[in-house]
């Protein structure tokens, strides 16, 4: 049984072998969101070097605008980049898409994956932000270390409450202004003590006020115009949504319905005929270009290469939804089917991308998407990179169990990939955690992009494949303390931990770091909360504000501190040695 002209599967496999059809409802539900497919533009892939004859003779323009000549066959040497096939017999153009083979390899060595939002520093406004992530990456380069990775730096909605999930963003292609840090001393009152809960609204409304203040006083600065301008009309439609949330709250879907689409004629009015509005946007735009410009800073001064988090999705009130509301199907969500670990199912609540409505813009989107999350950055985590390849989408209202497997066009947003990260300089890991089909991680594999290994689910480390990155744990799991201490965790869990004879949590740290960081693993990283010793893991899935205080709480030490004191000193020690050790021996992931 084959997928559908909508690339809807007939159903699936479950973890335990079991087939389910895909319900004849959802897959008719589903048809009628898409919408009939309609021929678009034409768009060619073609990899680096290769040069296939064409079918008749073609002028190719470059991407910057130069002719290059008439061809009759591509030339090997073509450079990468989004080009324009034009036929001299005057037929339709074809966007010409040559992507590099494989992105660029990641270093091989240790580091450490850290929340932002649970830095702490003592002067700071209680939330981490980016001057924690220079410090941190500082800390990481002093003792060796060669990567950063961070919780994604998405943008939530600027209006109240503030979301506290990194993996539910208004919008994926923008920054969180929370992430600038301020200059000012923070306000009285302002709750910032060690290991306890962020207050995102508190924080959000005093650093709003402080930066407002600043932009009054820069906003008739040139700097950050010019920049402005050179972002095009994306930016300018960004700010137009987060100007409109101002006024009417984050849910487009529910504002005054002549403001509900990007390109209605009252929203173009807006900023000609209110000058208050225009000012709102024009000051979420110098936010984003300070965002940018301290980014920049934490970049080049950390001393490794921070890793950029891409979340598989954005929220459906959000800025992505309202500006691409044309290409997505809003009445359905991604989630996941029920399995024994989670017999409801998951619903993540994010709205996918139509794949023929995405593929028929040129993927420009996920393009711009994609670029944004490169930019400073050394290195990229796709998170549930699976979702490249097929998603499981949950018609609105229903149950998880109603849902369908939609196939996506893989190799056409890899070769995006590899053509973004290979322009940034940055190498991809893909987080392919759970069930995955053998095709996915070959086709991970030939684009050169990293798999990833987590000890909590295979303790085999000596027989991990080289082009992984390592971890013991990730935000959605238990910490070694938390575990240890039986206070997280599965039985599992706990029996494989206490199986390697520690007699403490900081020895139970020590000894399975040193599993992971044995292991033929090209990149080995910490979390900051196993570093610290944090019992609290940073989210339990499928939890609510009112049962779990997720993505919200501090670190019990300081930035500078989490590599300076037991048991992340001893931990990055032995790493440090390890990798070293490996390196000298020639044993290392290639």
């Amino acid at each position: 049984m084959v997928d559908d002209q909508y690339g809807i599967s007939p159903g699936y496999h479950d973890v335990n072998g079991q087939w389910h059809d895909t319900p004849p409802d959802t897959r008719d539900y589903l048809q009628r969101l898409m919408g009939e497919p309609v021929t678009a533009d034409p768009l060619w892939f073609v990899a680096e070097g290769d040069a296939p004859h064409l079918n008749g003779r073609c002028r190719i323009v470059l991407e910057d605008g130069v002719l290059l000549g008439e061809f009759d066959a591509l030339p090997h040497d073509l450079p990468i980049g989004y080009h324009q096939l034009e036929p001299l017999d005057g037929g339709p153009a074809t966007r010409l898409v040559v992507a590099p083979r494989e992105c660029p390899p990641a270093p091989y060595g240790w580091g450490v994956a850290a929340q932002v939002y649970s830095l702490w520093r003592p002067e700071a406004w209680g939330i981490g932000d980016l001057t924690d992530v220079e410090l941190l990456g500082q800390s990481v380069a002093a003792a060796g270390g060669c990567a950063l990775l961070l919780s994604p730096l998405h943008a939530p909605a600027p209006s109240m409450p503030q979301e506290t999930s990194p993996y539910f963003p208004s919008s994926r292609r923008w920054l969180n202004p929370l992430l600038i840090p301020t200059r000012e001393a923070a306000p009285a009152g302002l709750p910032n003590e060690p290991g306890g809960l962020i207050d995102r609204d508190r924080v959000w409304a005093a650093k709003r006020q402080e930066l407002s203040t600043r932009f009054q006083q820069e906003s008739a600065l040139t700097d950050w115009r010019g920049w402005a301008r050179a972002q095009g009309n994306d930016l300018w439609r960004f700010c137009t949504w987060n100007a409109l949330a101002d006024r009417h709250g984050p849910s487009w879907r529910e504002w005054p319905e002549e403001l509900r689409h990007p390109d209605a004629p009252a929203v173009l009015d807006l900023p000609i005929h209110d000058h208050e509005f225009a000012a709102g946007c024009e000051f979420h735009a110098w936010l984003q270009w300070l965002a940018d410009l301290e980014l920049h800073r934490a970049s080049s001064g950390a001393g490794v290469a921070l890793i950029g988090d891409l979340a598989v999705g954005c929220g459906t009130d959000g800025a992505d939804a309202w500006l691409h509301q044309d290409l997505m199907a809003l009445g359905a969500a991604i989630g996941a089917p029920p399995d024994p670990f989670n017999m409801a199912g998951q619903n993540w609540g994010l709205p996918p991308f139509v794949p023929w409505r995405l593929r028929a813009q040129h993927y420009a989107p996920f393009i711009a998407m994609v670029r944004a999350a490169c930019r400073h950055m050394g290195g990229l985590r796709i998170d549930h990179v699976m979702g490249l390849f097929r998603q499981y989408w949950i018609p609105a209202g229903g149950s998880p169990a109603d849902g369908a497997y939609v196939r996506l066009p893989a190799h056409e947003l890899l070769a995006i990939i590899r053509l973004e990260a290979t322009r940034a300089g940055a190498f991809v890991v893909g987080e392919d955690l759970g069930t995955v089909e053998p095709e996915v991680r070959d086709a991970l594999s030939d684009s050169g992009v990293l798999g990833t290994k987590v000890w909590w689910f295979d303790q085999a480390c000596d027989h991990w494949p080289a082009a992984n990155l390592a971890t013991v744990t990730t935000h959605d799991l238990p910490t070694v303390a938390g575990v240890w201490y039986g206070a997280d965790g599965s039985p599992e869990m706990g029996h494989a931990l206490h199986a390697l004879g520690a007699a403490s949590a900081h020895e139970a740290s020590m000894e399975v770091h040193h599993l992971v960081g044995e292991s033929p693993a090209r990149l080995v990283l910490a979390t900051s909360d196993d570093l610290v010793g944090m019992v609290e893991r940073p989210n339990h899935p499928g939890t609510m504000a009112d049962e779990q205080p997720n993505w919200c709480r501090r670190l019990s030490v300081p930035t500078g501190a989490v590599l300076a004191t037991d048991p992340g000193a001893a931990v990055v020690a032995e790493l440090q040695r390890l990798r070293v050790s490996s390196a000298r021996e020639g044993t290392s992931g290639t």
